[in-house]
């Protein structure tokens, strides 16, 4: 069962997931009543973009760089309002073959999150229709938890 002072906040390398972070920091700011687990999702880059692998090993290399360096930043928005960093964390998760929401979902469900905190950023309606879009997912597929899509 999900315990709702269980924070699953997810970030990613636009600056939509930042806004969400420091609105959190913003409603949390000063309390040690939650915890919060920072997660971003990795996914290997695709063969048709880097044909070669020495090209696709490095873009990977710097996306999951960009993506800790992410982590970190979004870390020290939650420290920096004074929720405790021992009640802080960081996760940085592989998709191994599952979208970012399907990825978000499954920590969500095995580890009890009460509440999934995601940046919307902002896609039209088209853009969402052939993309989709990973807030979007998550309000429908979540069935036992919060859900705060920050825009």
């Amino acid at each position: 069962m999900p315990i709702w002072n269980r924070i699953l906040a997810t970030v990613d390398e636009h600056d939509s997931s930042l806004q969400a972070v420091r609105y959190l920091a913003g409603v949390l700011g000063g309390s040690d009543a939650c915890r919060v687990r920072i997660m971003t999702v990795y996914q290997a880059p695709e063969a048709d973009a880097h044909p070669a692998k020495e090209q696709r090993a490095d873009a990977a290399a710097q996306r999951k760089e960009l993506l800790l360096d992410r982590l970190e930043e979004a870390r020290q928005i939650l420290v920096g309002a004074r929720i405790p960093a021992y009640n802080v964390s960081t996760s940085l998760q592989e998709a191994g073959g599952r979208t970012i929401a399907e990825t978000i979902m499954a920590v969500q469900r095995q580890e009890g999150f009460g509440t999934i905190v995601v940046g919307r950023r902002g896609l039209s309606k088209s853009e969402e229709f052939l993309f989709g879009s990973v807030s979007n997912s998550i309000v429908h597929q979540s069935t036992d938890c919060a859900v705060w899509v920050i825009s």
